[in-house]
């Protein structure tokens, strides 16, 4: 055993590290092509070459224990200049003597830069400070979050330079996932990460400098060689992450490496399409679909990837894939409801009208079966899904279903009840919305089974903000048709069944026909409901919806905003990228005529939700506004 370094347990035969020295020249040899593409053709005074650096790493795995601590102790010295072909064989080497060497190196490399924001240095001094995977990813998740894309370089740094190939795959697949043909910010995002990436040679890095190379080239020759280069690059990723499963950090970095393997497939598939090479990006696709299918798994299971994988091909521009699904899983569509109306879905969106109402059909009459594979959260999943997925017609009959019918057991009818209401308020139905929570909290469709109390409190609900709700949607029916009198009296019946109401609130604080005394009073009360949301913040502070719901109001009527910011940025820290809670940060910035930020965060929350009528109608305005402005 060694002293003072990782080692492994026993020597490590000569040939595996004479392998490892071949993989790294690779590397190598591709460094100083891009050093020679800058216009480098030699390394600085002092710096050692590509191949005496090679050389070190390779003593790393060296018999003699004094060979591998001075070749460790030359390489700390060398520094920045080493770290590439470091982390190179830290992911690569076959020698596991090497990667782990190359790996404890590494670690000592800050990834901070002088030019960095101090929120940055605060960010990645958090991340040099965690080793567990969930709270390194909530750190990136924040740096890509940032204003004006201001962690973007350091999130592409950490692509980089992070010691471990699991922290640096999470990175590139955060940053590959922000490519938007139609996002106005990728081309600054895409400048920032080539500059963070600089001349690494990691797969991530090359994969990621590719991609941002063709969605910003305009020269034909250059995009197709950026496009090699991406494919060449995901070979690696796809080869290294089965490869790096023997050395991976525990079952947790091979799940990773294995999730961000399917993300890193779908970039390229989407870069496939981008460049018109349908066929192959087809190929690939069908291949992802066909691998949901695993043999012995729950059929279930199995039918809920499929129909993951089937809705991400009809919204990255392949619906024919329910082409293959049909021909391949004639069963799975025939048994499994959500795989059926995926690929009625699928077929709707290839403007094949007759196979799409065909396919829902027998989707949803297998939804009304009774049996092992269907239960009602099955058909109320359903419902939800076929409302995010724009399916309007479809979603609102199997919310129908639910709410008529006299077996639908209590707990599934009450959240259907309230799950409804709220998809008839987004597509403006305001009056079927009342009338649904009515069925609920009036017992209008006369259950005798309808324990209302009992019900909500098992579900988590306050019988009172649910009341509030339907009686807001009833002020929001009164408003469309015209009676501001009778929208007063539901929001002030809205308030009080709850006072902390945010929408009722903000209602009552936009009537048309406020009196100066009117206006005077809805501010109290808001005030007062800030205040106690203000509170339940500090008793629960990671309650996200509470600072979502600080946030919320104050940006749609008035308060301090230097908060309201402050507290939505909290509430995406700890949900991220939350439709919801991205639509309030663009509130907020609208509100401090940030209009350009607004329609940011906007654009964010409907790539999360691209068929939520209210998200879109409020990217519109922003844009309208920010068009109007001088």
């Amino acid at each position: 055993m060694t002293q003072g370094a990782p080692t492994t347990s026993r020597p490590t035969p000569r040939w595996r590290r004479v392998a490892a020295a071949c993989w790294l020249a690779v590397w190598l040899m591709a460094a100083c092509e891009q050093r020679l593409e800058a216009g480098t053709t030699a390394p600085p005074p002092g710096e050692p070459s590509a191949a005496a650096i090679a050389e070190l790493i390779d003593d790393l795995g060296a018999a003699d224990y004094h060979t591998r601590e001075a070749a460790a102790a030359r390489l700390k010295s060398i520094g920045p200049a080493a770290v590439d072909a470091l982390l190179a064989a830290a992911e690569l080497a076959s020698d596991l003597e090497v990667a782990l060497r190359a790996r404890w190196i590494v670690d000592a490399i800050p990834l901070g830069m002088p030019h960095d924001p101090p929120e940055v240095t605060q960010l990645l001094d958090l991340l040099k400070q965690r080793r567990d995977l969930p709270h390194r990813l909530r750190v990136m998740q924040r740096l890509l979050r940032l204003d004006d894309g201001a962690g973007i370089e350091a999130l592409a740094r950490i692509v980089r330079l992070d010691r471990s190939a699991s922290g640096s795959r999470i990175a590139a697949s955060l940053l590959a996932r922000e490519w938007q043909a139609d996002d106005p910010a990728w081309p600054n995002s895409a400048a920032a990460i080539t500059a963070g990436l600089g001349a690494s040679t990691r797969p991530t890095a090359q994969f990621l400098r590719a991609l941002a190379g063709f969605s910003t080239a305009a020269d034909p020759a250059a995009r197709a060689q950026h496009l090699a280069g991406a494919g060449a690059a995901f070979e690696l990723l796809d080869r290294s992450a089965g490869e790096g499963t023997q050395r991976a950090g525990g079952a947790g970095e091979a799940s990773v490496d294995r999730e961000t393997t399917r993300l890193f497939a779908r970039d390229w598939i989407r870069l496939l399409v981008s460049a018109g090479r349908q066929n192959e990006a087809r190929t690939l696709a069908i291949a992802m679909i066909d691998a949901c299918f695993q043999p012995g798994r729950d059929t279930k299971a199995n039918a809920v990837e499929a129909v993951e994988m089937l809705v991400w091909g009809i919204e990255n521009g392949l619906p024919e894939l329910v082409d293959h699904l049909i021909t391949a899983q004639p069963e799975a569509l025939r048994t499994q409801a959500s795989l059926g109306y995926a690929a009625a879905f699928a077929q709707r969106s290839r403007g094949n009208l007759p196979q799409a109402e065909a396919l829902a059909a027998a989707a949803f009459a297998r939804t009304a079966e009774k049996g092992p594979d269907i239960d009602d959260t099955d058909r109320l999943q359903m419902a939800i899904l076929l409302a995010r997925w724009g399916c309007v017609d479809w979603a609102s009959t199997c919310y129908t279903a639910l709410l008529d019918n006299a077996r639908t057991p209590s707990a599934e009818f009450a959240l259907a009840a309230i799950l409804a209401s709220e998809f008839l308020h987004e597509q403006e139905r305001e009056a079927e919305a009342a009338a649904c929570l009515g069925k609920l909290l009036d017992n209008t469709v006369g259950r005798a089974d309808l324990n209302v109390d009992q019900i909500l409190q098992q579900l988590g609900r306050d019988q009172r903000t649910v009341r509030s709700r339907m009686h807001f949607f009833e002020s929001c029916a009164a408003r469309a048709r015209g009676d501001i009198p009778a929208a007063r009296q539901a929001v002030e019946i809205a308030l009080r069944s709850y006072a902390k109401d945010v929408d009722a609130l903000i209602a009552l604080y936009t009537l048309p026909d406020n009196t100066p005394d009117q206006r005077a009073d809805a501010v109290r009360r808001i005030n007062e409901a800030l205040r106690q949301i203000d509170n339940e913040i500090q008793a629960t502070p990671e309650d996200a919806n509470s600072y979502n719901e600080y946030a919320w109001l104050v940006a749609n009527t008035q308060g301090d905003l230097d908060k309201a910011t402050r507290y939505s940025k909290q509430s995406l820290a700890k949900s991220f990228d939350s439709a919801s809670y991205l639509d309030t940060l663009a509130h907020c910035r609208a509100a401090a005529g940030d209009l350009k930020g607004a329609i940011r965060w906007q654009t964010l929350a409907r790539r999360q939700e691209p068929h939520n009528r209210m998200i879109l109608a409020n990217l519109r305005r922003f844009q309208t506004q920010a068009t109007a402005a001088p």
